[in-house]
């Protein structure tokens, strides 16, 4: 994987071609004339723990406990040095004057006026772009799309921009607020960095890992940021960023801190091998280092939030040497997690049913929203603990096979993901005897007197439906929310008529459970209203 370079339209100044050369493009691999800029910032924007020390210009900048590995959201122009000096000072004393920023994002990248932009599809402006070109195609493509903006601000002296209104996980909820801006600025990403080489960072050295937003890293691109890392001492800072620094960065930040693992394990199980160190010292140091207790959640024990998913089980089982490499990703996924395991915004193995619980509640238009982002989490999962795998037993060598190859030889692996992704309960099971006993209890005559009997069952009902779900709001919403449903069910038809006709008269009045149990009370007396 080679380094990214910067624009060959901007040689950096003293070097040979920067006079009277006008380097002709390759032709873009699409056409993003229409693509109007949304910024990368929103409100809410900042996910990370309100402990943690903030840099201006770098949203969620944090740092991986024990490891030279750092993430961060796409900075701002002046965020960029910040955020290096910050790197800088901290491993000062190592010794190590390189410094290694991985770009984990497919879409192109241009500054306005020192801030972060990227191309939106007009007729989706609530997504990056999903596109599937070479790293090569994409510079160039980035470098386009800068000259495009030039062009726009040279006639306009202003562009028309886009931001979110605030973060929404579920793109259906995001709100597109159109700017209109005055340019002083432009830059493309491949200049901010030949301008920080220039400035106090020659030894930087940059990388683009195409990933799409929410997505897996494509086998390729594990191969990438293996050979990116894999020749570097251990103690050599890397920092991962995308648009918020969150699912893309935390995949980055996952695979450098197992490669960066296995490199000091590898070492440390060589000098046993020349006795300079006894055995029981190297395992007492590896396991201090990389395999100390973290702390205990109320959740751990529920079998999906330690990711025991079909298809995960099916993938233990058929390759055993999954096992190991479940256990050992597992503990870096949850170093890289939120507190109080980790110091960062996702984890990557518990948001697979944290989605799936937003999802059972959400209405029916917004679950396919989350359904793609639960699938997109579980390859996710899945082709972590195969590359952990493949590490664990090609890493100590140095990485003579690639991980793509040992996906050929193992390409039943692909067929089982695409296949069993969705091996989930899409739809809740409710006990069918407890339904009809409800059922019983308000055709019986005298329903309005037992009515305190009857809510009281209905939410026991609806606790038993959502007994997995762990204690907060996902939960309360699930249970009331069931709650309403079950009541209007099971209404005899002349008194679900009638509550009906009110619910559509008044559109804006509250249709949760007490409502309803208020009109059935009024609507069920069969006297007319």
């Amino acid at each position: 994987m080679a380094a990214e370079e910067a624009p060959a339209e901007i040689p950096a100044e003293g070097e040979e071609g920067a006079e009277n050369t006008e380097v002709v493009l390759p032709p873009p691999c699409m056409d993003l004339t229409d693509f109007p800029p949304k910024i990368d910032f929103f409100d809410n924007m900042v996910a990370i723990d309100d402990k943690a020390e903030k840099i201006d210009g770098a949203n969620n900048f944090r740092q991986v406990s024990g490891f030279p590995v750092f993430g961060t959201g796409q900075t701002t122009e002046e965020g960029f040095l910040k955020v290096l000096d910050k790197v800088k000072a901290l491993h000062a004393e190592e010794g190590s004057e390189k410094l290694l920023w991985l770009n984990m994002r497919r879409e192109p990248v241009v500054y306005l006026n020192g801030k972060p932009f990227a191309p939106r599809n007009p007729e989706d402006l609530h997504r990056n772009l999903d596109i599937s070109f070479s790293t090569e195609e994409l510079d160039n493509l980035e470098t386009h799309y800068t000259n495009i903006l030039k062009t726009q601000a040279e006639k306009e002296k202003s562009i028309k921009t886009f931001r979110d209104q605030a973060f929404a996980e579920n793109p259906m909820d995001r709100e597109a607020v159109e700017d209109v801006i005055k340019v002083e600025s432009i830059k493309g990403l491949g200049e901010i960095y030949a301008n920080l080489k220039e400035n106090g960072f020659p030894n930087l050295t940059t990388f683009r890992i195409p990933i799409t937003e929410e997505r897996s890293a494509g086998e390729a691109c594990f191969d990438m940021m293996i050979e990116a890392l894999k020749n570097e001492p251990a103690s050599t800072p890397c920092i991962f960023s995308d648009q918020m620094g969150r699912g893309r960065t935390t995949s980055g930040m996952v695979t450098a801190c197992l490669i960066k693992e296995i490199q000091i394990t590898s070492e440390l199980r060589k000098m046993e091998d020349i006795d300079l160190v006894s055995k029981s010292t190297v395992d007492d140091l590896i396991h201090q280092k990389f395999e100390g207790v973290l702390p205990k959640c109320q959740d751990d024990d529920d079998p999906f939030i330690k990711g025991e998913f079909d298809v995960i089980k099916e993938l233990l089982e058929k390759v055993p040497a999954t096992v190991e490499g479940k256990r050992k990703i597992d503990h870096i996924i949850d170093m890289c997690g939120p507190v109080p395991k980790g110091t960062g915004l996702q984890n990557l193995r518990e948001c697979i049913i944290e989605t799936k619980w937003k999802y059972d509640v959400a209405t029916e238009d917004k679950q396919v929203a989350w359904k793609a982002l639960i699938l997109n989490f579980m390859e996710r999962y899945f082709y972590l603990i195969c590359f952990a795998t493949y590490a664990l037993e090609h890493g100590p060598g140095g990485y003579q096979k690639a991980f793509t190859s040992w996906m050929d030889d193992h390409k039943e692996l692909r067929t089982m993901i695409e296949e069993g992704k969705d091996k989930l309960e899409w739809y809740r099971t409710v006990d069918a005897a407890k339904l009809e006993h409800l059922k019983d209890l308000i055709n019986a005559p005298n329903y309005k007197e037992n009515l305190g009997v009857l809510i009281r069952t209905i939410y026991d009902f609806a606790f038993v439906t959502y007994a997995d779900l762990p204690r907060g709001a996902i939960k309360n919403n699930s249970m009331r929310r069931l709650a309403a449903t079950t009541l209007m069910e099971i209404l005899p038809p002349d008194i679900a008529e009638r509550v009906n006709k009110k619910l559509e008269e008044d559109p804006s009045n509250s249709h949760d459970f007490l409502s309803l149990v208020g009109l059935v009370s009024y609507y069920g007396s069969g006297e007319d209203h």
